[in-house]
């Protein structure tokens, strides 16, 4: 199974980097994985909040970014398709 990195960072630009992964078994899980993380992070929330969440292969290369929003109704977005980098 190949291993997924989530980065996050904030909305204050604060960037938290994933060292351990996580083994899944495909991208679309491990978007799933990102998107029930991003709703946690708005529960929790008492206030606006934003951030994203950076999916990465196990060589490090970025294939996927989740990000989130809560507005002050406490509603949270979550783009219904992720942001996949073009490929070259």
């Amino acid at each position: 199974m190949p291993r997924f990195f989530f980065n996050h960072r904030s909305q204050d630009n604060q960037n938290e980097v994933d060292i351990e992964g996580l083994k899944l078994t495909s991208l679309h899980e491990a978007i799933e994985e990102a998107a029930f993380a991003a709703k946690g992070a708005v529960a929790l929330a008492e206030e606006p909040v934003s951030g994203e969440f950076m999916i990465e292969d196990e060589g490090r290369v970025l294939l996927a970014r989740v990000p989130y929003v809560a507005r002050v109704e406490g509603e949270a977005e979550t783009p219904a398709e992720p942001d996949l980098p073009k490929s070259s």
